[in-house]
């Protein structure tokens, strides 16, 4: 049972701390090399809450959809809602890829903490591999004796 906990913790862990900063990093690369601006409407709030939006933008006579946070470096499109437009930037080689504020930089948000949780992600593996091993977590609540 120690290894599915662990496995379920580790799959979890790794989506959010290593596959979404992968996606987030490859998407702000191609914004800062070729980004493009466009304009974009707002087709409705995102379900998640937050202050995201989701909108929709032509590139080349091709519909795309995207979503992110609203603008906030402007007051004009800081409370954009459903039918409103705004500026959005779409990278010109990945037109997929789109966001509302142009990234200055490539970096992975939070690097410390993403790193804290790369390691637990290695423990939980060891976890999974071998959950007697003495780098693997006690999920199950009982104590290891020492031999």
């Amino acid at each position: 049972m120690e290894r599915v906990w662990a496995l379920v913790l580790a799959l979890l862990l790794g989506y959010f701390f290593f596959v979404e900063p992968a996606r987030q990093v490859w998407q702000d690369y191609w914004l800062v090399r070729d980004a493009q601006q466009s304009e974009a409407v707002i087709t409705k709030e995102h379900w998640a809450g937050h202050g995201v939006v989701v909108y929709r933008y032509s590139v080349n006579h091709q519909e795309y959809s995207g979503q992110d946070h609203r603008r906030y470096q402007g007051p004009k499109y800081a409370r954009v809602m459903p039918g409103d437009k705004s500026v959005i930037y779409y990278s010109s080689s990945h037109p997929w890829l789109s966001a509302f504020n142009r990234p200055r930089t490539v970096v992975v948000e939070g690097f410390p903490v993403v790193l804290l949780v790369w390691f637990i992600e290695a423990l939980l593996i060891a976890t999974v591999m071998n959950p007697r091993s003495r780098w693997a977590f006690n999920l199950s609540g009982r104590s290891r004796l020492s031999h």
